[in-house]
């Protein structure tokens, strides 16, 4: 399946790569555009498939690797290849973003670390990779609650009474912290998330719904974050009625 990696055009204007020998140049080119690459850059590729694909002799190869290294322009090392600058030089749209989240999850741990053979100037690639995950971060905290719903619904499709639904919710760390993150929800902090949870319990008991599904459960609460439903006006309609849990 062939993939889209954007090389800027800027590069053949460039003062590290103008005076590259025509060798390192295609090296360094096929290292971004070969059919290994993916989202972030970071892949697994051995130094004879690049001879091969190239026609670059190993030795030569092992050479310009170390001098791209020194120029902090890759890092290569147990058959691991680490562009340190390719995240900013790409242009993602929503679904590559996403892409891009799952394939640094499945990362090896040594390179999530940013440590390969404790070498410092990893970690300038991995500030590169830091910066573009910054923009991709919103989309895997909003994607956080339907994956959460979805796990919960294959364990379970069962009615529960509300103040087990009430508790369970509240220990799902990620759910919690990407309801409180999402703007949308208009929840200030944990606080007020816990406020705005018990009025949500309220009102279902004040409809005769003592218990409930976790989907119906958890959607009628964001749906209800959203739509004002936990405003003065509403919360003290809902307060007027004696009622507690």
């Amino acid at each position: 399946m062939s993939k889209l990696r954007s090389l800027n055009t800027i590069i053949w204007s460039d003062p590290w790569f103008e005076v590259l020998e025509p060798s390192a140049k295609l090296l360094f080119i096929y290292l971004v555009t070969n059919e290994k690459t993916n989202m972030l850059g970071v892949y697994e590729i051995s130094i004879r498939k690049v001879s091969f694909e190239t026609g670059i002799p190993s030795i030569e190869i092992e050479k310009y690797l170390k001098e791209f290294e020194i120029a902090l322009k890759i890092k290569y090392s147990k058959n691991r290849v680490l562009l340190l600058n390719f995240l900013k030089h790409q242009n993602y749209n929503f679904n590559m973003m996403k892409s891009a989240i799952r394939t640094y999850n499945n990362l090896p741990k040594e390179l999530k670390s940013i440590n390969i053979n404790n070498v410092e100037e990893t970690k300038e690639g991995f500030s590169t990779l830091c910066k573009g995950f910054a923009g991709v971060r919103k989309i895997e905290v909003e994607d956080e609650i339907e994956k959460e719903i979805e796990n919960e619904v294959e364990k379970e499709n069962t009615l529960h009474d509300i103040e087990t639904l009430k508790n369970h919710y509240l220990s799902r760390q990620k759910v919690v912290d990407a309801v409180i993150s999402d703007k949308r929800n208009k929840v200030k902090d944990l606080q007020d998330l816990k406020y705005k949870l018990d009025l949500h319990c309220k009102d279902l008991t004040q409809q005769g719904r003592y218990s409930e599904k976790w989907l119906e459960f958890t959607k009628y609460f964001i749906n209800s974050l959203r739509i004002g439903k936990f405003d003065k006006k509403e919360v003290s309609q809902i307060n007027s009625r004696s009622f507690s849990l």
